[in-house]
This record gives C-alpha cells, sequence and structure tokens, in this order.
C-alpha cells in the first residue's frame, strides 16, 4: 500500500476511506451512465488494496475486465490504452465537479495502470482548524464502513458481470462455427452489412438491431483499408429484397454480412454470417450471446472478427479509432442514423425542424455522444445554406458554437468536423473549412456524407475539380438512397467546372431515382441547359421555379457557387433571358 498512497502530513490514508471515495465515484452522475470506466476503475483499485499492485498490466486487465483470452496481445489491441484514457478523462470531470468535495482523492496516472490515493488539499486545511469531536469521528468511521460495504459490493457485481459477459457470453469462434474462405485484397472489399433479420418483430428490438447496424457501419468506416456501403443505402435495397448477386453487379458490394437479432427481456441473442459474394461462400458465421447492456460489446466484437476474416490492413491509429467508442446506448446511435436520413434532402423547412428535436433528444438521453451537438449544429448550418431562416448570419453562429462543442466532446467523431467545415465554408473561411473537412475524412474515410461535404466544401472554395473524387466517391458508398443531394451537388458542380453534358446527366439520374427537387436544384438545371442552347427545357424549368419559389434568392443562391463573379454574372444573364424576373 505505501507506494500507492501518497505521503502527507496528514493521518495515513485507510483502505475503508477509499473504498468510501471509490463508491462516492461510482455512484455519481459521472460514472453511473458508464459500467465500463466503473468496472476498469473498480478493478485496479481492488486489486491496488488488496497489495496485487503488480499484476496491473494490459493483460491482466484486458482479461479480468474486458474478456479478452490468452491470445490478447496490447500491441495490436489497444482496448486498455484507450479506456484507461477515457477513465482519467471521466476522473477529470468528477472531481472538477461532483467530486471537488471529496476527502480522498484517486488517480490514474500517465504510464501505468496502478491508482494512486491522496487527500484533498483543498480541504485538509478545514478539516486540520474543525477536528471532529469524539461523537462525531464515531458517526463518520461508520458512514465510511457503510459506503465501503457499498463500494466493495459495487465493484464485485461490476467486475464480475463485465468477467462473465466478457469471457462466456461473447462466444470465440472456433472450428465448430467458423467456416473457411478467402478474401480479396482488402483495398478491393466493399461491404454491404445488411439490416439484422427481428425475430419478434417488435419496435424495441427493431430499435436495437438498427443501432447495432448503426454501430458497427459507423467503426468500420473509419478503415481506409475497407468500403461499407452507407445504412441509408441498405435499408433502401433490403425494402426492395435485393439479392446478394445484384448488390456485386449493379453496385460493386464484394462481401456482406447478414443475420438475425432476437431478444427476450435483458438478453440478446446475434446471428451472423460473412459471406463471399462473388464466390457465395461463407467465411465465417456466428452467434453472440449478451445482453441489452452489453451490446455494444457484441459490436466490439462483431467488428473485430470482421477486420481478423477480411485480412484488413489496419494502421495503429485505426486500431485507436476503432476500439474508440462514441456512445454506449444503442437508442442514442439509431436515433442519429434516423435524425440524418430525416434531414435529407435538407432543403425543407420542416424536415429541419424534425430533425432538430430528433438530435436535441440524442443530447438528453447521452451527452457524451459529440454526434447530438453535430447534428443540431448541422441542423443550423443547413438552415442557412438553404435560406430557411430570417437570420442565417445568426444560425450559422449557432452551428459553429455547436459545432465546436462536438469536437470538445468526441474529438474522434467525424461529424463535429462535417459541421464545422460546412459553416465555414458558407462564413469564406476557406482554408479553416478544408482543414475541418479533411480532419472529418481522416477520422471517417468511409463514411459517405463526410466524403460528400468534403467535396461540397471544396466547391464552395472555389476548387470544383478537386470536389468531383469526394462526392463521386460518396455516391458510391451511398448509391441507392435516393433523398441524399449527392448527384444534385456533383451536377452544381459539374456546372461549374464547365462540364455541362455531365452536370444535365446528374440532374436527370437524379429525377430519374425520385432524389430532392427543389428551388436549389432547378437553378442550374435551368442554366445548365440554357449552357447546353437546350432553351425550351430551361425555360420551363423557370417557369415552374418562378410559379412555386417566386421569392427564392436565386441570385444569392447562385453566387455562393461560382468561382468568379463574371461566372456568375453569366448564369444569371442566361436565366432572366430565358424568363426569370429581374430583381
Amino acid at each position: 500500500m505505501e507506494d500507492i498512497i501518497e505521503k502527507t502530513t496528514a493521518a495515513p490514508i485507510q483502505d475503508d476511506e477509499v473504498r468510501a471515495a471509490l463508491a462516492r465515484i461510482l455512484e455519481s452522475e459521472t460514472f453511473s451512465r458508464t459500467r465500463r470506466d466503473g468496472a476498469f476503475l473498480s478493478f485496479v483499485v481492488e486489486e491496488a488494496l488488496t497489495g496485487r499492485g503488480e499484476r496491473l498490466k494490459a493483460f491482466t486487465i484486458a482479461h479480468e475486465v474486458y474478456g479478452r483470452d490468452e491470445n490478447f496481445d496490447p500491441r495490436t489491441d489497444t482496448i486498455v490504452r484507450v479506456e484507461a484514457r477515457r477513465l482519467r478523462q471521466r476522473l477529470d470531470n468528477y472531481y472538477e465537479r461532483e467530486g471537488s468535495t471529496d476527502p480522498v482523492l484517486i488517480s490514474l496516472p500517465k504510464g501505468g495502470y496502478t491508482p494512486r490515493f491522496r487527500r484533498n488539499e483543498n480541504i485538509l486545511a478545514g478539516t486540520a482548524e474543525h477536528a471532529m469531536s469524539a461523537g462525531n469521528k464515531l458517526f463518520a468511521n461508520k458512514m465510511a464502513l457503510f459506503f465501503a460495504s457499498i463500494a466493495l459490493l459495487v465493484a464485485i457485481a461490476v467486475i464480475s458481470s463485465w468477467t462473465l459477459i466478457g469471457r462466456d457470453s461473447l462466444t470465440t469462434p472456433s472450428a465448430s462455427n467458423t467456416i473457411a474462405g478467402t478474401s480479396a485484397p482488402s483495398s478491393n472489399l466493399f461491404l454491404a452489412v445488411l439490416p439484422l433479420a427481428t425475430l419478434a418483430g417488435d419496435t424495441a428490438e427493431e430499435r436495437l438491431a438498427a443501432g447495432l447496424v448503426e454501430a458497427i457501419i459507423t467503426d468500420l468506416a473509419k478503415l481506409s483499408g475497407l468500403s461499407v456501403m452507407a445504412h441509408a443505402s441498405l435499408l433502401q435495397l433490403d425494402r426492395q429484397s435485393i439479392k446478394l448477386d445484384t448488390l456485386s453487379q449493379d453496385y460493386g458490394a464484394t462481401h456482406a454480412l447478414r443475420g438475425s437479432l432476437e431478444s427476450e427481456g435483458e438478453l440478446i441473442r446475434v446471428n451472423v454470417q460473412l459471406v463471399d459474394i462473388a464466390s457465395n461462400t461463407t467465411i465465417w458465421a456466428d452467434r453472440l450471446d449478451g445482453t441489452v447492456r452489453n451490446m455494444l460489446d457484441i459490436q466490439d466484437v462483431l467488428a473485430e472478427r470482421i477486420v481478423n476474416q477480411l485480412a484488413i490492413q489496419v494502421s495503429p491509429d485505426e486500431i485507436e479509432l476503432l476500439n474508440k467508442r462514441h456512445s454506449n446506448n444503442p437508442e442514442a446511435l439509431a436515433l442519429y442514423r434516423n435524425a440524418l436520413v430525416l434531414l435529407m434532402p435538407p432543403n425543407d423547412s420542416e424536415r429541419i425542424t424534425s430533425a432538430r428535436l430528433m438530435f436535441q433528444r440524442i443530447i438528453d438521453i447521452d451527452p457524451e455522444f459529440g454526434g447530438g451537438f453535430a447534428g443540431v449544429s448541422f441542423t443550423h448550418i443547413v438552415s442557412a445554406l438553404f435560406l430557411k431562416g430570417s437570420e442565417p448570419g445568426r444560425e450559422l453562429e449557432i452551428g459553429i458554437n455547436l459545432a465546436l462543442k462536438a469536437i470538445k466532446t468526441d474529438p474522434e467523431f467525424g461529424m463535429g468536423y462535417v459541421s464545422l467545415a460546412f459553416a465555414y465554408a458558407m462564413s469564406g473561411r476557406e482554408e479553416e473549412a478544408l482543414f475541418n473537412a479533411e480532419k472529418a475524412v481522416t477520422v471517417q474515410p468511409g463514411d459517405a456524407f463526410t466524403q460528400f461535404v468534403l467535396g461540397m466544401c471544396l466547391t464552395l472554395s472555389g476548387k470544383p475539380d478537386e470536389a468531383v473524387a469526394s462526392i463521386s466517391e460518396a455516391i458510391r458508398l451511398d448509391p441507392a438512397e435516393p433523398r441524399t443531394p449527392y448527384r444534385n451537388v456533383l451536377g452544381i458542380t459539374e456546372y461549374v467546372r464547365g462540364e455541362h453534358k455531365r452536370a444535365a446527366r446528374l440532374f436527370e439520374e437524379n429525377l430519374a431515382a425520385g432524389g430532392p427537387t427543389g428551388p436549389h436544384m432547378d437553378v442550374f438545371h435551368a442554366a445548365t441547359y440554357a449552357k447546353l442552347g437546350e432553351d425550351e427545357k430551361a425555360r420551363f424549368i423557370i417557369n415552374q421555379l418562378v410559379s412555386s419559389n417566386s421569392d427564392f434568392p436565386v441570385d444569392r443562391w447562385s453566387a455562393k457557387w461560382h468561382r468568379t463573379s463574371n461566372d456568375h454574372s453569366a448564369t444569371m444573364d442566361n436565366l432572366y433571358r430565358l424568363g426569370l424576373p429581374r430583381p
């Protein structure tokens, strides 16, 4: 105990005082939302108090707390290092607020996993000046013993539950449940994570399944060696009961993950198969059992095993990102995806308002998930972009502040950077816009929306030639969701590049797919036909725009996208020539 308790001029810290301090931490609001950090802290504290501090190595913690087997290698599996960093941050947050008056402080110094215990210097002086009476001391001792008992019970319960879940419930693949197969080189891999079938068919079970799929896609989209089809497209294709060979022939998918989820009370069972579509071979099949509370551990296991089965080359930075858990709340993850889908196309005031309420709900249920703040931020930014509010400048200011909060909450979640990039691009802060858009792609290279925003920022920043690749990649990753504005924005990009035939084809493809329409697209659709000499088609679109959206600020909208004022003037002159009323 001497090596982990700091020496002070105050009385030595007793074990029951440390356990009382642990109990206060575990019962706090800061720690009540995360059993994972509580399990880690409880384990290392109890090991230290019982004289087993020398056992506190990455392997022991991975084995006892996270259920890793004897093959655990801290060089390739960074879960302990990542979770230790999260725990240190959470302890800092706790002591800044709820724990500021705790008499005994617990910390986890960097460079190791052995906790340190010391008295709170801020209250030592007050304690010396106001020595307790004998009766008060007796009361304090009783309370310390009471809290110590609670702490010990909580610690044992938390550690036991994590150990049982990690070691027994999440079954390791074996010869009996793994089917041999081969995979393509990782640079060519394109995975479709199909919606999980739900056997009960109730809303709660469907929400769990959607949250799990969304979490897996979010994780795998962090890897540069793997492309993952967007969830929205997969939902569309699933409604059409599309076959695997069609996924391959029409959309380029090389592999598919399919399966089912069933629940009974708190218990969950997930059955999955990883299929090589070209050979119609099941590479790997498994059954994972767990509970609602540890469902995101199932996510971690699935992501890890997919990476291993497909032999994906993963850098150390990507391993750390893969182990990063953005939310411990499956409902928050499912709600996040639903809100993004609802927001598309983002040119309708009712959609913007409804999506904003959903993102705000995410903040309410999981304020540590950056997606809620990033989502609300984005609704304000698109409101300014599409000129839906009376104060676009104020909307942008709100959006920027919320995006910065999202990044502070979770600096490894791409949507915060996406929102900030969008806002900066619209504010004329081009370098900052591109920096944040590129940062978003760094942490989520396989996310369609992130690629789209990078491309959009490049176009808005006067670099349309560079934008084409990113927006095209967004369409490849999210090919079947018709409500995304990807083709429209790529059409605008091709227009300002002078590629008018390509622009016309993209606008027409969007309409044929049932994609978003409105004055934002009509402006450039008409301008494209005018450039191609198809004046009658251009007049028809302009007449539609004027009759249904007479107050749409065409001039301001057009000016946002052009590289030069001369290009903008040429576009407006064509539109005026073909029937657009002059202001």
